[in-house]
């Protein structure tokens, strides 16, 4: 029971900080909020195994589509390929590194850009048919998988903690 109810105030607060703390920050820094949802797929999905990433990644995913005016099943679609990718190295890597946890966010991070990239240019949306012109990662996308990388150890750290209780 202890353990539905953490699950569900994580869901809780991670869904406030992806969409409710941007509209406070400044518009300069919104561009590069950090992904709170996709470092918490890559810490299950390390942890817990494929099966369990991309579940998570998929509900989350869900979540993001139902809350977000974008391309319905973008980010289910993204977040499940990330959350499976990341969960492939569960049992191989030493999960507690620092240095493991950037390098599987960061493929995370990659994968998920190259998925939503590339659903945007199969279906173009009339405003952002100017933003993607291919399979690029612009300075901004580098800016903001830096930002995460950042702090996808001190996530990870947090994320123990909680699970901890």
């Amino acid at each position: 029971m202890i353990k539905l109810i953490t699950s569900i105030i994580v869901y809780i607060v991670l869904i406030v900080l992806q969409f409710v703390m941007p509209k406070y920050v400044p518009m300069n820094l919104w561009l590069f909020y950090p992904n709170f949802i996709l470092i918490f797929i890559v810490y299950t999905a390390l942890n817990k195994g494929a099966m369990r990433g991309q579940l998570t990644g998929f509900f989350y995913g869900l979540t993001w589509d139902i809350l977000a005016a974008d391309i319905f099943g973008m980010r289910a679609l993204s977040f499940t390929v990330a959350g499976y990718l990341a969960g492939i190295f569960n049992k191989k890597l030493d999960k507690s590194q620092p240095i493991t946890q950037i390098i599987v966010t960061a493929v995370g991070l990659i994968v998920t850009q190259i998925v939503i990239d590339f659903i945007y240019i199969v279906m173009p949306l009339s405003d952002t048919a100017h933003y993607i012109s291919g399979f690029e990662l612009s300075y901004l996308a580098l800016l903001n998988i830096l930002i995460n990388l950042i702090l996808a150890p001190v996530v990870f750290k947090i994320f123990s903690l909680v699970e901890k209780f």
